[in-house]
């Protein structure tokens, strides 16, 4: 592993964000001409262009564009790495990693890790958002401990207790008529393009909006489809489409997105613990018990 390559990520991203090399360099503590040099031979290494400047400042190229989201994630792993640094150097001698829906990660997540942490104040919590395909496999593989997902049933050797119900609500551009209305019937999004998920990311959603919106007489042609549940509801503020969502989404939507309920309530999957039953020890048991016991079930 090259660290000089990971640092220069850390260069291509301080410009990205301020938009301007002088800017970018006085954030990160050096002078431009360094910098520059930075870039350029991250950029000879990778074998493409980065940026370009313009008379505003600097803005990624088409191929920086395409690199850009892996490069984030590469900075958001960092930033794990010191959180869990920071939890060791407290003197924390134990380890449980937790994978999050997006939907789960405000209202199911937080009350869970205040009370195991109250219980087991000696153990590190690393917590990874992800989407419930990505979660089911890195249980299977042992790279996290508890899921908390959107599953049907279980799936051998993953197995699960169901934490609440939901329904399904229509998030709509604040600039559409129909968001002026007190509750939508489904029929009414026929004509509208809808911003989804891909069903590999999350089949019990994917499913239950396809089945809901042919219930209500028409096939759901998705416009766009988009990666995380929060990449939905940017594309709903900007307009460019509907979506049908989770009602707990609901509670942290961006400005632009009304909510609104259906005229006729669609269940939809409710969120769920899940663990790997080949691989469960008692760190992970607890977080289970502690789950179900907010839970109520």
């Amino acid at each position: 592993m090259d660290r000089n390559l990971i640092k220069r990520f850390g260069h291509f991203l301080a410009v990205v964000e301020e938009g301007h090399f002088g800017r970018a360099a006085a954030k990160l503590g050096m002078s431009q001409p360094p910098l520059t040099a930075q870039i350029q031979l991250l950029e000879r290494a990778l074998g493409v262009k980065l940026l370009e400047r313009t008379r505003q400042g600097a803005r990624p190229t088409w191929e920086g564009e395409v690199l850009l989201p892996a490069v984030r994630r590469l900075e958001e792993s960092a930033l794990a790495v010191e959180a869990l640094a920071r939890e060791v150097k407290l003197g924390r001698r134990e380890l449980v990693n937790i994978g999050c829906i997006t939907s789960a990660m405000f209202a199911t997540l937080p009350p869970v890790i205040r009370a195991f942490r109250a219980r087991r104040p000696e153990t590190v919590i690393a917590v990874r958002e992800m989407d419930t395909s990505d979660a089911m496999e890195a249980l299977r593989r042992g790279e996290i401990d508890v899921a908390f997902a959107r599953l049907e049933r279980d799936l051998f050797p993953i197995s699960r207790a169901s934490l609440a119900t939901d329904r399904l609500m229509a998030a709509i551009p604040d600039s559409d008529p129909l968001s002026q209305l007190p509750v939508v019937d489904l029929a009414m999004l026929e004509d509208r393009p809808m911003v989804m998920l891909p069903r590999a990311i999350s089949p019990a959603y994917f499913d239950g909006v396809v089945t809901a919106c042919r219930e209500a007489g028409f096939a759901p042609v998705p416009a766009r489809e988009v990666n995380s549940a929060m990449a939905q509801l940017a594309l709903v503020a900007s307009g460019l489409g509907v979506a049908l969502v989770s009602q707990g989404m609901a509670s942290f939507g961006p400005p632009g997105v009304t909510f609104r309920p259906l005229a006729h309530p669609v269940e939809a999957v409710g969120v769920s613990v899940a663990w790997n039953t080949e691989r469960d020890n008692p760190i992970s048991r607890e977080v289970v018990a502690i789950a179900r016991e907010l839970g109520g079930v």
